[in-house]
């Protein structure tokens, strides 16, 4: 029977090729977390879930294979909130979440929110996750006005809200300006380690105040992007490079840009492409030197018009009437081969910076703190993200190794320049290495 228009959606240009690398024991997912001042009712959650989705239509589907592409059906079952898993980042599957690619869960005084990169990206995410935690608080009894950061319950559903912003920034280029080689990059340096026995990801927050990182960044006349990304890739060279290894690949951060920063966007599916910061660990040791790099590849690669390029580079490759038609099995196999061949190879982490959570002055009071998470994988076994909310920087490493020096050593860093942390760990490490 013929799908309507009504029921069924594409996914969009960035998000069709997620659905094709998840493997046994991999797949593309984030978290945001709101941390409450006092312990979740998972009765009131599951009310206030049921009521935010009915804002965000584009939440309300299931992933679905078709004969040459991924797509989105509606999904019309009834959602659920569960207790959290020990395991972070469990695959979202259609059987374990009744079809839908997000997950919400509960521990003690938290809200934990995964999302499947298919259906969006953290800002999208983030948008569904304050509407949530708003409706909850509202739940219990507490006194929140949205003061028009919340998407509420009953305000109009935008149509720039479910757009395809790739698409709707695509200008047709010649082959000649395809941006194919930079979207590629170079070889990179892998961070090595003895991976847990099984698919969990070791999980470590650092909570530290906003200004105290603001004013070292500012001593250092830099972003915070590039304050922290420095620190990450001195902590990798130190830990994993220094007296150990010779001739090591530079070392490459993946560090995603916000297309919305940059092009007229409201859309809460994806739109973000990346800059990839290399830095040589036998030349650019420094801090001082690492911001420099960190600033030079973020200023290149935020370019309005290279990213239009970028842009076009990407839909292309969908538009091209022969990748269009070639069947969904084959796609699969060919994204895979490129990806563990040409993608991974060429990345040694991921830098991730949020930027700010921006909540109502009524939420803040009850609200003790926010974080935000990636996913890693065998090949690239740790990642790094940044969020601020209520004054407070979440940074948080995940990663698939039991070694934590890389962290130690950022955490080191942070302490030097006289920065006060908070830190806790799931310490997944204990029970689950080999």
């Amino acid at each position: 029977m013929a799908k309507s228009l009504e029921t069924w959606s594409k996914l969009d240009n960035s998000a069709k090729i997620y659905p094709m690398l998840v493997s046994k024991k991999n797949q593309n997912i984030f978290r945001l977390s709101v941390t409450l001042k006092e312990e979740v009712d998972a009765e009131i959650l599951h009310n206030a879930l049921t009521i935010t989705l009915g804002r965000f239509p584009g939440f309300q589907v299931r992933l679905m294979k078709g004969a040459f592409w991924y797509y989105f059906d509606a999904n019309s079952a009834k959602v659920k909130v569960y207790p959290l898993d020990p395991m972070s980042f469990k695959k979202i599957t259609d059987k374990n979440c009744n079809g839908y690619c997000f997950r919400v869960s509960y521990f003690q005084k938290q809200i934990i929110c995964d999302f499947f990169h298919a259906i969006c990206d953290a800002t999208g995410a983030a948008e569904f996750v304050k509407s949530l935690a708003y409706t909850y608080l509202n739940l219990t009894g507490k006194d929140v006005y949205s003061d028009q950061k919340i998407l509420t319950v009953g305000s109009p559903v935008s149509k720039e809200e479910l757009e395809d912003s790739f698409l709707a920034n695509y200008k047709k280029v010649s082959l000649s300006k395809l941006k194919v080689k930079d979207l590629q990059g170079k070889k990179a340096y892998h961070i090595e380690g003895i991976l847990f026995n099984n698919a969990g990801n070791g999980i470590i927050h650092m909570f530290c105040d906003v200004k105290q990182v603001l004013d070292v960044c500012h001593a250092r006349n830099c972003t915070m992007t590039e304050y922290l990304g420095a620190l990450f890739i001195s902590s990798i060279f130190e830990t994993q490079i220094k007296g150990k290894v010779e001739n090591a690949n530079d070392i490459q951060l993946f560090v995603p840009i916000n297309l919305r920063k940059i092009f007229p966007s409201k859309t809460l599916r994806n739109f973000s492409l990346f800059s990839r910061v290399g830095a040589n660990p036998y030349e650019d040791t420094s801090i001082e030197r690492l911001i420099e790099i960190m600033h030079e590849h973020l200023v290149r690669d935020t370019d309005k018009a290279l990213l239009m390029d970028k842009i076009s580079t990407t839909v292309w490759a969908e538009k091209f009437f022969l990748i269009r038609f070639i069947p969904l099995f084959m796609k699969r196999i060919f994204f895979n081969f490129s990806n563990t061949f040409f993608g991974k190879s060429k990345k040694t982490a991921t830098l991730s910076n949020f930027g700010i959570f921006d909540i109502p002055d009524s939420m803040k009071e009850h609200i003790e703190n926010v974080s935000f998470a990636i996913s890693s994988n065998a090949v690239t076994p740790l990642s790094l993200s940044i969020i601020s909310c209520n004054d407070k920087l979440s940074i948080t490493f995940t990663r698939r190794i039991t070694d934590t020096n890389i962290e130690k050593q950022f955490a080191k860093y942070l302490a030097d320049d006289g920065i006060d942390l908070t830190v806790t760990s799931n310490f997944w490490e204990v029970d689950n290495a080999l």
